[in-house]
């Protein structure tokens, strides 16, 4: 016999949506320093440097560059553009392909690239962005890295930044036949020409570019829809691989960004980069695919429903799942369009997409429908003479 008031609680009926760090680096290359195939979280460059050395010579004159490019990232990431967290994944050294890495089903380890799997099972934290400069000039790698940043665990998806070889492309020109005969051409690549330079040290642009994308997404409350073109590079100088000085016009990084390649564009003295397509473009025109932002925005809204409808999975199919998550994905997208960071969004549940025999074999299906904004890429202003004015002086003679 109860007697008396009583309280129960009943779960609330909207999942609260599980946003994951939009824009973490994992960066995959060589050092004298720190473990070999082990995805390390590091928040800032004393951390870093703790785990893996520093190299302050990591560009050697012979172009050898294999040694220390974890180094050109620590200095990079964490001391010109400030930006963390960050994944280093110490590869195999000195040969050159032992980076990609693989699975051993003897010994049981995994290695190199193989590695970007663990990473979120390691930390909880989806990996963003996939870089390994210096050996992202070698198809091969880079084929693996699409891979990668293609299907992480088997289920979320990101970016890579790849360079071009400067070695085989010294002058601008040179670089879209490159690009096509290497297959440097994917929904999630962003390829990068030429190297870059601040006082007498010399980058990959691809280190650069993910600090200003880490940095651009910082800004905006960590959510990628803000192209990562026309903002400050912390350089002094474009250079090809033997270090002398590559200027283009405006013209000529057009050129460029029309055959899907990122560069950097001095103006007015202030060094900027510049282009917003992925290395799909021009070969593949569809916005989804072909502009950064709106790639990159497809992607995490992505994630952030694997992320959130993880905890539902295997649940018990009822109306209220179905109605749970629509009416919270609709609260979210909602919100980010209030925030202008999309023009809008809607999920649906919708018949045609569930037939009986789908549900009867547990599959649900739902429909996100999203608008990323584009980059406002091109601005015209439109000059006319207006002989009407003339009037005014007719006017003053009449007083």
């Amino acid at each position: 016999m109860n007697h008396g008031i009583y309280i129960t609680e009943i779960e609330t009926g909207i999942i609260a949506p599980s946003e994951g760090y939009c824009g973490l680096p994992v960066m995959i290359g060589t050092s004298g320093k720190g473990p070999y195939n082990e995805p390390v979280l590091v928040h800032t460059y004393a951390e870093a440097v703790d785990a893996f050395g520093y190299d302050d010579n990591w560009y050697k004159t012979d172009g050898n560059w294999s040694e220390h490019t974890i180094s050109e990232f620590i200095y990079t990431q964490f001391v010109l553009y400030g930006q963390g967290p960050a994944v280093i994944i110490r590869g195999t050294f000195p040969s050159q392909k032992g980076i990609i890495g693989g699975y051993d089903a003897q010994t049981g380890q995994t290695t190199g690239l193989e590695l970007v799997d663990h990473v979120y099972h390691k930390f909880g934290i989806v990996p963003g962005i996939i870089l390994s400069p210096y050996f992202s000039r070698d198809p091969v790698i880079t084929a693996v890295m699409r891979a990668k940043a293609e299907s992480i665990s088997g289920q979320f998806k990101c970016i890579c930044l790849t360079d071009v070889s400067a070695d085989a492309c010294k002058k601008y020109t040179d670089v879209p036949a490159w690009k096509s005969a290497n297959n440097y051409s994917s929904i999630r690549e962003i390829t990068c020409w030429p190297r870059v330079k601040l006082g007498d040290k010399k980058f990959h642009l691809s280190t650069h570019l993910c600090g200003v994308m880490n940095r651009t997404d910082n800004a905006h409350s960590d959510v990628p829809y803000k192209s990562p073109s026309n903002e400050s590079l912390q350089i002094d100088s474009c250079v090809n691989e033997s270090g002398d000085e590559v200027m283009l016009t405006h013209d000529e990084a057009n050129y460029l960004n029309d055959q899907g390649i990122i560069t950097a564009l001095n103006w007015a003295g202030d060094w900027r980069t510049w282009g917003n397509r992925t290395s799909i473009y021009p070969r593949s025109t569809d916005v989804k695919d072909s502009v950064i932002s709106v790639r990159r925005m497809f992607d995490y809204i992505g994630n952030t429903f694997i992320n959130t409808m993880w905890q539902k999975t295997d649940q018990p199919m009822t109306v209220r799942l179905i109605r749970e998550t629509v009416n919270s994905f609709n609260l979210y997208l909602n919100g980010l369009t209030a925030r202008e960071m999309i023009l809008g969004g809607r999920i649906e549940f919708r018949e045609d997409e569930n037939p009986r025999t789908s549900i009867a074999a547990g599959k649900l299906t739902f429909h996100l429908y999203i608008t990323p904004p584009m980059p406002a890429e091109s601005i015209e202003g439109i000059l006319e003479y207006d002989a009407e004015n003339l009037d005014i002086l007719y006017d003053a003679v009449r007083g």
